[in-house]
Order: C-alpha cells, then structure tokens, then sequence
C-alpha cells in the first residue's frame, strides 16, 4: 500500500501543485486562523509531503503573502464589478457595499491581508502588485465621482479618506464591535455610516467658510 501512495504524492508534486496548496491554506486559515497555518500543515491537508510544498514556497511568509495577493486581487474585481454603473453617491455606495461583503464572506483572509507581519521590506511582489491595484480600483471609483483625473490632489486626499472609512467599517462589523453587526445588513451600514459622513462634510464646508 505504501507504494502507491507515493506515486499520489509524487503525482501531486508534479501537477499543478501551487494553486491546490493555496487553496488548502485558504480553507485552513478560515478555520483555524494565521497563526496556526503552516506550510506542513498545508501539505499534509493536501496529501503532499513538506518537501514537494517547499518547491513552490520556501516558507511560511511566502505562502501567506501569496494568499494576501489573491485575496487583493478578488478585492479589486469585486470593487470593478460594484463600481461599473451608476454615478456620484450610487458608485460610492455600490463600492463601500462590495468592499463589506467581501470581508464579510472572507473574514480570515480579510484580516490576513492587513496583517503587520507584512512590511514593506518584506512585501512579495505579487503582494505589492495586487494590493496597490486593489486600491488602484477604489482610486478610479473616487476620481470617477469627482470627475478629477486619477493623480489629482483631490482624488489622492479623497481616495485615502474613502479607503480609511470602509476598511474602518468593516473592521468594526468583523470583530462584532458596532452594536446590532450580526442583526443588521451590509446595506444597514453602508448607507447609515454615508448618512452620517454626509452630514459631517456639510457641517465642516460650512463651518470652513
């Protein structure tokens, strides 16, 4: 019996095995968080040996950094999708309503993309890539609303004002910390927290001149 077994694993190590450890880690991280995923643990749920994973990641950092990246990438096609149609406050709202339902379906892999452990010295670059490219979709959605060009001053300062409101958000829904979070809808949220940044805006415009 031993024999065939590894002709599986040797099988497995010659197929496309990167995409299928990537994808155990994934489902692992969900349910037994980052600090427990390992790239033993990965290829033992795969049915691989720690030898063959370590061919396509040479550590612990590398795996999880590629499983930010993808986690970016979905990021970005999700905010493209929601932001496709619609103009000013319905591109804002569809976007901010995206970007929630995303960590909301996705809650480990969410924290895991905004994890300290990734520096900018260590970023990978396929980590750095994505992430700016995420962010390259919330960008185009803010300047398309302002109707600015993308490297305008008022598109930069808007755009990072956009990305601290919603990820500020969605942490708080996450971790269970804003009061009703597992009663109320993404939509709840969403159009409650753009009411209230609503009024601050008119208050502080007014309050400038």
């Amino acid at each position: 019996m031993a024999k065939p077994a590894n002709r599986s694993r040797d099988a497995y190590h010659v197929g496309n095995l990167a995409p299928q450890l990537l994808a155990a880690a994934r489902t692992l991280l969900e349910e037994v968080g980052p600090t427990k995923l390992s790239l033993r643990a990965v290829s033992e749920r795969v049915g691989v040996s720690a030898t063959a994973a370590y061919h396509h990641f040479q550590n612990r950092n590398e795996l999880i950094s590629h499983l930010a990246a993808q986690g970016f990438a979905e990021l970005a096609a999700a905010l493209q999708r929601a932001c496709s149609n619609g103009s000013g406050l319905d591109r804002v709202r569809a976007g901010s309503l995206a970007y929630l339902h995303f960590a909301r379906s996705n809650p480990a892999l969410y924290q895991l993309m905004f994890s300290p452990e990734f520096t900018d010295e260590a970023l990978i670059p396929a980590l750095q890539r994505e992430r700016l490219a995420a962010f390259g979709e919330l960008k185009r959605m803010v300047a398309e609303t302002l109707g600015q060009a993308l490297d305008s001053s008022d598109v930069r300062k808007a755009s990072v004002a956009a990305w601290s409101y919603i990820h500020g958000l969605t942490s708080l829904v996450i971790h269970g910390l804003l009061p009703g979070a597992a009663d109320n809808s993404d939509e709840h949220f969403v159009e409650r927290t753009l009411e209230g940044f609503a009024a601050l805006a008119i208050s502080c415009t007014t309050q400038i001149k």
